[in-house]
């Protein structure tokens, strides 16, 4: 029996319903993904997409939308038309997609400048976008034979080994060409299906099978080769009795060292944030000296671990900045850390004085994180030249009970960063051993 046939929607009611979103790069094959996803030629692949359009059809049972959008580009701005055409795909999508395919060609390499470019991309965004995200392989014949597509995103470099962990190394490989691409495409499908029933799950249950897995795979379990995704069915005790699920086993990252620390960078504006991520990953990666409007990540080596650091917007006491906005890039900060790594909230506070307006403002801002973000939250006082010779212990006394209380819902947990001191790691090994304790 065809997987597909094409129909209009609405024909039976019983059909699942697949909203897909089709993201990458010019020349990343998108438009004949969504040909190949529906059994016939709706999208034209012989120009450049240069319009977001939606197609409709019955696939493997399920009525599935697919919404086709421009390519970026790599090595320069987005246009702005393109950023126009994202938000009227994202119109397109009714509300909202139950995937995003994130898709990256095969042949050749998956560099930091094509990870920079999807990033900017995909920051125009203004939701959570990674618990729907799936990379998607195309030219899935330019896979070595006898190569594994684990082994594959391993051999093209960290990059695209972070992006597979950000999508919770949710991953699949298409040819578009190949006499099994229906098979394929059911299973795109089916592995959609199983990320919708996860992501219906409240995060606690999702975060307890996601542990199970990672401990299944650390006791040496789960480790199939394939070129697909690797599936695990467990039980879920709480909340369906005798029921098994099906969650994603991630890729053996024992050989791929992942980001063992993830740091999210909080603070007022002029707090130093930029400053202390360049100093952190002991090179420029954050615009320090301009304003932060937007979460930027950057990763390095530090001290022989990875780690990955998130600098947001800073915030402000005389109106300099959109509170909304920065409220809103805050949300998602967390979730640009690399899958499977506990976040660090590190407040920077300057070392100079510290009011009760600036402790409200502090609390004002975190309070968008949930009321557990305290017990991940250590205080990183920047500009520690400005100390001249006092302690930090004599710097919090004389600050007083303002900077004393906002210490005391962190634990008493702080470290003093100097942005000065170049070539020493002392100190930022001695932040990455009390993160390493919390």
């Amino acid at each position: 029996m065809a997987a597909h046939s094409s129909t209009t929607l609405g024909q039976d009611p019983c059909i699942s319903k697949r909203i897909l979103l089709l993201l990458g790069e010019r020349l990343s094959g998108k438009s004949s993904v969504g040909n190949t996803i529906l059994g016939k030629r709706e999208f034209d692949t012989g120009i450049m997409t240069t319009h977001s359009s939606k197609r409709k059809g019955t696939v493997a049972g399920r009525q599935v939308t697919v919404v086709d959008s421009p390519g970026w580009y790599v090595g320069s701005s987005t246009p702005g038309r393109v950023a126009q055409e994202l938000g009227r795909a994202l119109s397109l999508c009714s509300l909202g997609p139950h995937a995003i395919l994130l898709v990256v060609s095969a042949i050749g390499d998956f560099s930091q400048g094509e990870w920079r470019a999807m990033e900017e991309h995909l920051r125009q965004i203004q939701a959570p976008i990674w618990q729907r995200a799936i990379v998607l392989l195309t030219h899935g014949a330019e896979i070595p034979r006898g190569t594994s597509a684990e082994e594959h995103i391993r051999g093209k470099g960290k990059s695209l080994l972070w992006l597979v962990e950000r999508c919770g190394n949710k991953f699949h490989v298409l040819d578009s060409h190949a006499r099994d691409k229906e098979v394929q495409v059911q299973l795109l499908l089916e592995k959609i299906d199983r990320m919708v029933e996860i992501n219906r799950r409240p995060r606690e249950i999702q975060e307890r099978l996601y542990t199970q897995v990672r401990e299944s795979l650390r006791m040496g379990g789960g480790k199939q080769q394939g070129e697909d995704m690797e599936m695990l069915v467990m039980q879920d005790m709480r909340t369906r009795q005798n029921q098994r699920v099906t969650a994603v086993v991630p890729i053996d990252t024992s050989k791929c060292r992942p980001a063992a620390f993830g740091l999210v960078l909080l603070g007022r504006r002029c707090s130093g944030k930029s400053s202390a991520g360049n100093t952190i990953l002991g090179r420029r990666e954050f615009g320090s000296g301009k304003r932060t409007v937007h979460c930027v990540v950057g990763q390095g080596e530090v001290g022989g671990r990875t780690v990955a650091v998130v600098d947001t917007p800073g915030w402000s006491l005389y109106g300099l900045s959109n509170p909304k906005q920065v409220r809103l890039e805050m949300r998602g900060s967390a979730s640009l850390c690399p899958y499977g790594v506990v976040c660090t909230f590190l407040l920077a506070i300057p070392v100079d004085s510290f009011t009760e307006k600036d402790r409200c403002a502090v609390e004002k801002y975190l309070s968008v994180l949930g009321e557990g973000v305290w017990r991940s939250t250590m205080v990183l006082f920047t500009y520690g030249d400005e100390l001249r010779g006092r302690t930090i212990e004599e710097h919090i006394e004389e600050t007083g009970e303002p900077l004393r209380g906002l210490l005391g819902k962190c634990c008493h947990r702080y470290h003093v960063l100097d942005n000065n001191i170049k070539g020493d790691l002392t100190q930022i090994i001695e932040l990455l051993q009390m993160v390493e304790q919390l």
